[in-house]
């Protein structure tokens, strides 16, 4: 008797195999992506504290010493409230 079908049964190996081939090439494709979105992503830089701040504005002579102690007083009681 004849077979009919699809050659000598290898037909269905050489689909998965290509099925599984393409699902490989497309993560690859979106690894290599997101990669690339997360690489071009400036990192951000550490913003100075709200105390540095205060220091440098007394360092400068923009702030009284009574203003500058007032004010990391109140730094102080808004860290402890966290």
């Amino acid at each position: 008797m004849m077979q009919m079908g699809y050659g000598t049964g290898m037909g269905m190996g050489w689909i998965l195999f290509a099925g599984i081939l393409w699902v490989l090439v497309a993560a690859a494709a979106v690894w290599v992506a997101v990669r690339l979105v997360h690489q071009s992503r400036p990192r951000p830089t550490s913003l100075p504290s709200p105390l540095d701040i205060l220091e440098r504005r007394f360092a400068a002579g923009k702030l009284t010493r009574d203003d500058f102690d007032e004010a990391r007083a109140r730094l102080r009681e808004h860290e402890l409230d966290r």
